[in-house]
């Protein structure tokens, strides 16, 4: 029978991801293999005297971050991977995932055992088509709003000549209003499908959750709003915070949520009306406000607005459909990323829809030094 350890060493050795184990009780690498010298520039029989240098090159951001982590690895089985970005002088910084491992051994010796894999390209991918996607879905929102309110107006002057115009005896005039109507009708309810079709194929696949600075991943979609609003009229403003905050979310359906919630907004908002975003860090938490000057939401109708098929759906000051299923959306993404979603509103003073989400983990100033001190 083949030498288990035999085989597993071999594997390491020639395995293109560092692996390492780290002795708690000496504060000291006991091994890592060969790939440690092709993926850092390293020498491996050196690996203790160039572990600070290493250390120093992580983000400022994810130092915290790794430390609560390598904390919490130290009194018991891992269950967390980690993902941290290394910089790079000049060139852009490695994200790098760790997949740790636990062992106790008969001494009481604790060893932490890892895999280390440079996700940059994937990363770099995923970054790209979040960015591709935010665009994508602000874009399709105020198009949607643009093209919604052109078929309305036509819709509404055709309804108005119908009742206003006198048309001579035989004429077809009636039937060619009558068709306007329609068509217009059918082409808003088709536009809105359309975005609605969006929405729900972002909730119904699965969630790919990162941790990322939630004020620069959503200032993308914010910016893109903005521009568009502005085109067609409309005063819109977001805030961000001046320093990161992190949180884990699927970017693309929480940037979904957040553009959803901004056009429910413009729904109910006069022309005159002013819609603003504010992201901003609160007690372990991040918070995003989405405030409208609008006609508000009665007060009767509050209790039901996340639910299904609400009975609280109206259309809006423009005509504008709803299937009753965007906010209860909403709230499932949101509690997906075990987060709150809540309302208040007052008739004739607008509306604010408040999200929370927990931030990602930070170091916890409880534990002790030395639980944190390989990472200083």
């Amino acid at each position: 029978m083949p030498d288990l350890a035999d085989f597993f060493q071999d594997q390491a050795e020639t395995s293109t991801h560092v692996q390492f184990v780290y002795d708690l009780t000496a504060g000291s690498i006991v091994y890592v293999n060969a790939a440690y010298e092709q993926v850092f520039q390293g020498t491996c029989g050196l690996v203790n005297a160039e572990l600070p240098d290493l250390l120093q090159r992580l983000h400022p951001d994810d130092r915290a971050y790794l430390a609560h982590y390598w904390a919490r690895w130290q009194q018991g089985p891992p269950a967390n991977e980690v993902e941290v970005r290394l910089l790079q002088a000049g060139q852009p910084h490695q994200w790098f995932c760790l997949t740790p491992s636990y062992q106790q051994d008969a001494q009481g010796r604790v060893l932490l055992g890892g895999t280390l894999r440079d996700t940059s390209v994937l990363k770099r991918y995923q970054e790209n088509a979040d960015l591709f996607n935010s665009r994508k879905n602000a874009t399709l929102e105020i198009l949607s709003h643009d093209l919604s309110g052109a078929f309305i107006m036509v819709q509404q002057i055709a309804e108005f000549l119908r009742e206003e115009v006198t048309a001579p005896l035989n004429s077809r005039v009636p039937d060619m209003l009558g068709v306007l109507e329609t068509t217009s009708r059918d082409s808003v309810k088709m536009i809105r499908e359309l975005i609605n079709l969006e929405f729900l194929t972002s909730a119904n696949t699965d969630l790919k959750v990162d941790r990322v600075d939630v004020g620069a991943v959503l200032r993308v979609p914010l910016d893109q709003l903005q521009t568009g609003q502005r085109v067609l009229g409309h005063a819109f403003t977001y805030t961000v915070p001046a320093e990161p905050i992190y949180a884990n979310i699927d970017v693309n359906k929480f940037t979904q949520v957040l553009i959803n919630l901004v056009s429910n907004a413009f729904k109910f908002t006069p022309d005159a009306g002013l819609v603003a975003v504010h992201i901003e860090p609160g007690p372990g938490v991040v918070r995003i406000r989405v405030v409208d000057e609008g006609i508000g939401i009665p007060l009767a109708m509050q209790p039901y607005l996340f639910e299904r098929f609400t009975k609280a759906r109206r259309p809006g000051l423009r005509g504008e459909t709803t299937t009753g299923l965007g906010l209860v959306l909403c709230k499932t993404i949101v509690e997906w990323h075990h987060g709150h979603i809540s309302v208040a509103s007052q008739e004739g003073q607008g509306s604010t829809f408040t999200i929370e989400i927990p931030r990602a983990e930070t170091v916890d100033t409880t534990a002790p030094v030395g639980a944190v001190e390989v990472l200083k």
